[in-house]
């Protein structure tokens, strides 16, 4: 895995409501305590922290996704913001222009890898705007 300044992991899993699932929701919580104690390698030495969690529900509300407790795909959302990088004179997220056409072409497959890369893409967009107090109201 390549360093990073900072790590963010997405939380999700099933709703520690359903005890039927505790078992599943302990094997979430495992890993992701792993994740943490072998992405911090540098805590001892510096104090701080190079791994946060982000509820995927979060990146949902903040790009209006969410169907009632259900996150939809950010497939248009992705298109969206590809158009805006070659359009927009701020866009909110910047592509390479030799790389647009590449990516919008990824995006016409439909898979389960590249719903993944939108999630990632989202999820990073969000904690940006998140962490600076921008909402994605400010952005439209």
């Amino acid at each position: 895995m390549p360093q990073a300044d900072l790590y963010i992991l997405e939380k999700s899993g099933p709703s520690i409501h359903n005890t039927s699932l505790f078992p599943i929701l302990l094997h979430f919580l495992i890993i992701e305590a792993m994740l943490y104690a072998l992405l911090n390698k540098t805590f001892a030495e510096d104090g701080q922290h190079r791994v946060l969690s982000m509820n995927r529900n979060a990146v949902g509300k903040h790009f209006n996704l969410m169907i009632g407790d259900t996150r939809t795909s950010g497939r248009e959302l992705v298109k969206q913001l590809l158009s805006d990088s070659v359009l927009k004179e701020e866009p909110r997220v910047f592509f390479p222009l030799d790389r647009v056409v590449q990516y919008r072409q990824k995006i016409l497959k439909d898979s389960h890898h590249i719903e993944e890369l939108y999630d990632s893409l989202l999820q990073a967009v969000a904690f940006y705007e998140l962490a600076l107090g921008k909402g994605s109201e400010a952005q439209e």
